[in-house]
């Protein structure tokens, strides 16, 4: 051939590859698949041999079909490993995963929180039942006691079958509220313990102890304008809330705290109300606040109180020296009352009590369906007596209008000098009046005695 190379080559060649000088890679390329093709005929039997050596044909199919990719082979079977002596095959397989242990253990706190906001739920839920049980069971108190005085007010008699209903349909409430007040106290506690505390609280509209099975030892002081707070046992079984200005402590029944001991320094202003005590409540200093207290079993002590309202649903005992106002003291089971000095007294006694009282400034009221003994050592004022019961009542002295009802076997004997005196004598009751003056008006029906002097 005349034709020569020109200088320079074309683009699409000089870029070519080479892995020798002077031998492209396209010839490499021919090379390597020449040799896959002699490889494939002497594997499928396409290569002739004859006398004077090898003869290659190539025939090639229009579209060969590509070899079936072999079967994936099976696992190895895991090795055994050594088992002890008659331990069972037991295979574990674990596989974990991160994320989902992490939601798991989110879930069960989720479950956690809620259920303590059910048992919360449960707890306000109880608590609530239980707090409309007991205001209906003192609403039907009340009612039943108002009953009773109406009918004593608007009959003269009122048959004793009616009052003796009347009585025991009283008692029965009663003793359903302190039920109730002991149920609720049973169910309440569910975390408590062992406990302390030391802390100072505004309270001017009053303090509330409710539910408290233990002592309580209070002092007035006059240079406390806080109500200080200080339980040596058993605080973790004690609620304590202020509201309204008024603090309450509330007790809840604790396996593990048997007795409560509270310590309270108040200003002698601050009303206090203790409701369900089952321990005993002292009281150091005057005071012309009111003291309230529901006693269940226990003792109460104090020197000076403003005001006095005392119901003991079980058996106990109240020891004042002196109350500035009004005495309110109901018995429904076995109580003790004494107090050197009151204002005026209201006296109720459904069950057994004994009572002594030094001196009464302006009037007496007595109720004794009951049982009682009573020493009143002077009365001024006026003198109302319901005596369906039996025991007696000594009053040693004093001037009052006396209106007197014995209904039952009961005595009730007057010292001192009844201005216009009213007598029923209906049951086998003795009555004695030392003197009086004025009209009197006396009628004996039943089979005591009746005496009223000069």
């Amino acid at each position: 051939m005349d034709g020569a190379y020109s200088s320079a080559p074309p683009a699409s060649l000089s870029n070519r590859p080479r892995l020798t000088p002077g031998v492209p890679a396209g010839g490499i390329a021919a090379i390597l698949v020449a040799l896959g093709v002699i490889g494939w005929s002497l594997a499928s039997g396409d290569i002739d041999r004859g006398d004077h050596g090898l003869h290659v044909s190539f025939d090639m199919p229009d579209a060969p079909e590509p070899p079936e990719p072999p079967e994936p082979p099976e696992p190895p079977e895991p090795p055994e490993l050594p088992r002890a002596f008659n331990a069972p095959d037991v295979r574990v397989n674990v596989d974990v995963n991160p994320q989902m242990v992490e939601r798991a253990v989110r879930d069960a706190m989720r479950g956690v929180d809620m259920d303590a906001t059910r048992m919360q739920a449960l707890r306000e839920a109880q608590a609530s039942m239980t707090e409309a049980r007991r205001e209906g069971l003192a609403q039907a108190q009340r009612e039943l006691a108002a009953a009773r005085e109406r009918l004593h007010r608007e009959g003269k008699d009122v048959p004793a079958i009616a009052d003796g209903a009347l009585r025991m349909a009283e008692m029965g409430v009663a003793a359903a509220a302190g039920a109730a007040s002991g149920v609720a106290a049973s169910k309440a506690g569910a975390e408590t313990g062992e406990g302390s505390i030391m802390q100072s609280f505004d309270a001017p509209k009053g303090v509330q102890l409710v539910n408290i099975g233990g002592d309580i030892n209070i002092e007035r002081s006059s240079r406390a304008d806080k109500v200080r707070v200080e339980i040596d046992n058993g605080a973790s079984a004690l609620d304590l809330d202020v509201k309204d200005g008024v603090l309450t402590l509330r007790g809840r029944t604790d396996p593990n705290v048997s007795h409560t001991e509270i310590r309270l320094i108040m200003p002698p202003d601050t009303d206090l109300t203790v409701a369900g005590l089952s321990g005993d409540l002292s009281i150091s200093g005057r005071s012309d606040a009111k003291l309230s207290v529901q006693l269940l079993r226990g003792d109460v002590s104090a020197e000076r109180v403003g005001a006095l309202s005392v119901d003991i649903l079980e058996s106990g005992s109240v020891s004042v020296e002196r109350v500035y106002g009004p005495v309110n003291f109901n018995v429904q089971g076995s109580g003790e009352l004494s107090i050197e000095r009151v204002e005026s007294a209201k006296l109720d006694v459904k069950g057994h009590a004994t009572i002594s009282l030094g001196r009464v400034e302006n009037g007496l009221a007595i109720a004794i369906p009951g049982y009682a003994e009573m020493d009143i050592g002077r009365v001024n004022g006026p003198v109302r007596v319901d005596f369906p019961g039996t025991g007696r009542i000594t009053i040693g002295d004093g001037e009052a209008e006396v209106e007197a009802r014995i209904s039952g076997a009961g005595s009730f004997e007057f010292n001192g000098t009844a201005v216009n005196p009213m007598v029923l004598a209906s049951g086998g009751g003795n009555v004695h009046i030392a003197r009086h003056k004025g009209k009197a008006n006396v009628r004996n029906t039943g089979g005591g005695n009746t005496y009223v002097g000069d």
